[in-house]
């Protein structure tokens, strides 16, 4: 007896897992798999470059806001230089103390990743975008 009650447990089971089983409706059988696309993403509005005269006497405060933290800095007396990374190119910004003790930006060089001068301009623009993008998360 207890053979065949276990019997006609599994003849159900089978009949419920075949093609067309569950009386109650196909669950799953009559939907087809899609494809589900993440967002896309379109790039952020940035703001326009600054000229590189525009950063000279900047404050501390404004170049932070303009190219972020510096990955380098060198502390001197009356005196700092700080280090970005740019598109190819290395950033050096050269801050003195002004005659109310602030630091401001007094000149800006750039150079290659294999040493030598660049033009600064390109390399402000890209350590710029590289700043205002990271502020996006890009």
């Amino acid at each position: 007896m207890r053979v065949l009650a276990i019997l006609a447990m599994v003849g159900g089971l089978a009949a419920c897992a075949g093609p067309g089983g569950n009386s109650g409706g196909n669950f799953g059988s009559s939907l087809s798999p899609q494809t589900v696309s993440a967002p896309v993403r379109s790039a952020p509005t940035l703001k326009p470059t600054p000229s590189t005269q525009s950063l000279i006497g900047l404050d501390t405060y404004g170049l932070r806001d303009v190219f972020g933290t510096p990955e380098f800095q060198r502390n001197e007396k009356d005196a700092e230089v700080w280090r970005y990374a740019g598109e190819g190119c290395t950033l050096f910004v050269y801050l003195y103390q002004d005659e109310s003790e602030t630091l401001r930006t007094a000149f800006i060089e750039a150079r290659a990743a294999a040493g030598g001068e660049l033009p600064v301009d390109p390399c402000v623009a890209g350590v710029n975008r590289a700043h205002q993008l990271s502020a996006y998360r890009y």
